[in-house]
C-alpha cells in the first residue's frame, strides 16, 4: 500500500519520529530505578577521535576506494553499579547516545555524515585499573551527497540524506584518576537506508580510536559474588510472537509499507545468551512493484525459517538471525537472508522494537515491532 504522505520530506520526518518514540521508551529506563535497585546510575561524558578506512565488498563500489574516513564522537552514558545490573551480566553495564561528525574522505562522493546513536555497553573488570567492554549500537545519520544520477552518480552507497548505522566493535579502559579514564576503541561501522531507495549498498568502515571519559562522581563498583546464574532463576524459555512493518521506497515518491508476522523461541543457555529458532510470514510489497513492473504474476508473499543467537542485556535483546526462504514463488536469487534486531522489553510479555533483514551486503528493509512472550 502507498504512503499516504506527500512529500518525501514528510516521510523522513516520519521514520525519525518512530525512532525517537523507542528511544525514549528505552531512555526512559536509563535513570530508573525499582524497589529491589535503587542506586542510581552514574553519568559519564566521553569524548573520542576515530580512523578508519572503507571497506570494498562490490566492483560496483570501486570508486569510493583509499577513503578513510575520520571522525569525532561525543556521548553521554549511564553506568550502572547496582546488584540487578551485576547480575544481569556479571559486569557493570552502560548505556548511552554517541554523536559523532564524520568526515568520510571523499568529498565529491561520500561526502560527510552524522550519527546519533543508541548503545548498549557492558563492562568487564571495572573495579581494576583495566577494563574491557563491548559495544553495540544503533540510531539514524545524516549524510550530504546522497547517489543522483547526473549530479554524484558515483555513490551507491547511500541515496538519502537520512539512514540508519549500526555499530558492533570493543573497547579497553584505563584508569589515570578516580573519575578519569583513557579509552582505546576499535568498532566496526555501517548504515545504509534499509531498502528504503535504491542505490543501497551501505558504507562499512572499520575504525580505531582513542579518546577520554569522566565520571561526575566517583562511581563504587563494589565486589560482588559470582554466583551460578541457574541458582538465580532456571534458564529462560519463551515463545515470541512479533508483529511488524517493514518500509521501502523502491522509487522516488512511492512509500510502500509491508506487513508481516515472526515466531521465534527462544533458550537461554548462559547469563547472557540464548538459542533462537523461527520462522517468518511477509506480504512483500517492494515485491509485488517489481513484478508489476516486469508483468508478472507470481506471488509477492515470502516464508522463511531461522536460527539465531540473542544477547540478553536487562530488558534489551540483540539478536542476529540466519534465514532461508522455504517459499518464495518471486525468485530473484535470494534464497537465503540475514536479520538483526534490538528490542526492548517494556513488560515481562510485551516488547517494541526494531529489526533490519540483509541478503548478503545489502541491506532489504528496515521494520518496526510489536512482540507478545507467551
Amino acid at each position: 500500500m502507498k504512503c499516504v504522505h506527500k512529500t518525501l520530506s514528510f516521510c523522513k520526518r516520519k521514520n525519525a519520529l518512530l525512532f525517537l518514540l523507542l528511544a525514549v521508551v528505552t531512555v526512559s529506563d536509563l535513570e530508573g530505578s525499582t524497589p529491589a535497585d535503587t542506586i542510581k546510575p552514574v553519568k559519564r561524558y566521553g569524548l573520542k577521535i576515530h580512523q578508519g578506512f572503507v571497506l570494498i565488498h562490490s566492483r560496483e563500489l570501486r570508486p569510493i576506494r583509499n577513503s578513510y574516513p575520520t571522525g569525532l564522537e561525543l556521548d553521554l552514558a549511564w553506568q550502572k553499579v547496582s546488584q540487578k545490573a551485576w547480575e544481569s551480566c556479571l559486569c557493570y553495564p552502560k548505556t548511552g547516545i554517541a554523536l559523532t561528525i564524520w568526515d568520510y574522505d571523499n568529498p565529491e562522493v561520500l561526502g560527510s555524515g552524522v550519527t546519533g546513536m543508541f548503545y548498549l555497553e557492558p563492562v568487564f573488570g571495572a573495579r581494576h585499573r583495566i577494563s574491557f567492554s563491548i559495544r553495540a549500537a544503533f540510531g539514524l545519520s545524516y549524510q550530504n551527497k546522497p547517489y543522483h544520477e547526473t549530479k554524484n552518480p558515483n555513490n551507491l552507497s547511500y541515496s538519502t540524506y537520512v539512514a540508519f548505522p549500526l555499530q558492533l566493535g570493543g573497547s579497553m579502559h584505563i584508569r589515570l584518576k578516580p573519575k578519569w579514564y583513557l579509552d582505546i576503541t576499535a568498532v566496526y561501522n555501517h548504515f545504509s537506508n534499509g531498502g528504503i531507495q535504491e542505490p543501497n549498498k551501505g558504507i562499512n568502515w572499520p575504525t580505531a580510536a582513542v579518546g577520554v571519559g569522566y565520571f561526575l562522581s566517583r562511581p563504587d563498583f563494589k565486589a560482588r559474588v559470582k554466583k551460578n546464574w541457574r541458582e538465580d532463576h532456571p534458564p529462560e524459555t519463551r515463545l515470541d510472537v512479533n508483529v511488524f512493518l517493514a518500509y521501502k521506497e523502491p522509487v522516488s515518491k512511492l512509500y510502500l509499507f509491508s506487513p508481516g508476522l515472526e515466531v521465534k523461541w527462544s533458550r537461554q543457555i548462559a547469563r547472557i545468551n540464548a538459542i533462537t529458532v523461527g520462522a517468518e510470514w511477509m506480504y512483500d510489497n517492494g515485491d509485488r512493484f517489481e513484478m508489476e513492473e516486469a508483468g508478472l504474476s507470481e506471488s509477492p508473499h515470502k516464508a522463511g525459517i531461522a536460527i539465531g543467537h540473542e544477547f540478553l542485556l536487562g530488558d534489551f535483546l540483540f539478536s542476529q538471525q540466519f534465514g532461508y526462504y522455504f517459499y518464495k514463488p518471486f525468485k530473484d536469487g535470494q534464497v537465503v537472508y540475514q536479520r538483526y534486531g534490538l528490542v526492548h522489553r517494556t513488560t515481562p510479555w510485551l516488547s517494541l522494537g526494531i529489526g533490519l533483514k540483509a541478503h548478503g551486503h545489502v541491506a532489504d528493509f528496515l521494520d518496526f515491532r510489536v512482540g507478545y512472550t507467551f
